[in-house]
């Protein structure tokens, strides 16, 4: 079909006009008279994954870069990862989202141990189940500071990157 007047494009737009769910008109079987299929019933899309396999590695310039793996439902897009943070006992506050499944926190005060991510896939107004890792710093061989352990709260284990 094409877009000019009088083609099936228009008499599909017509079609839909008078058809149910608008109720122009009192016969809902508009689409077998036209002998069109009706419209698929919208479905529902199941929910955000969960993040998991972490890593975390220290960059030279001090940042932290964290990757996740997350399975999220076939066909969907725009799933955003919010990243939230806790540093020592403090409150859990938003530093950022990404597209991606990775986040590089280049605003994590020194001395800040020990520090816990939350991530969260958000797709529109859906949220999947969070999921938390805590890092810890400390002095390694050679007198350099590092990353020394990280523990995992809600999901598999997580993998500190040499």
């Amino acid at each position: 079909m094409h877009g000019a007047a009088g083609a099936g494009a228009d008499m599909i737009q017509t079609i839909k006009t008078f058809a149910p769910p608008t109720q122009t008109t009192s016969n809902p079987n508009v689409y077998v008279l036209a002998q069109v299929p009706p419209p698929a019933v919208p479905g529902t899309t199941p929910p955000h994954g969960t993040p998991f396999d972490f890593t975390v590695g220290l960059l030279q310039d001090g940042a932290l870069e964290l990757k996740w793996k997350c399975g999220n439902p076939s066909g969907t897009v725009g799933t955003i990862y919010e990243v939230k943070r806790q540093i020592g006992s403090g409150a859990m506050t938003f530093v950022g989202a990404t597209g991606v499944k990775s986040f590089t926190d280049d605003s994590l005060p020194s001395n800040a141990s020990p520090c816990t991510y939350q991530i969260t896939a958000v797709r529109s107004t859906a949220r999947g189940n969070p999921a938390q890792f805590t890092v810890n710093f400390g002095i390694g061989g050679g007198g350099l500071v590092g990353v020394t352990s990280a523990r995992v709260t809600e999901s598999g284990p997580m993998k500190v990157a040499a």
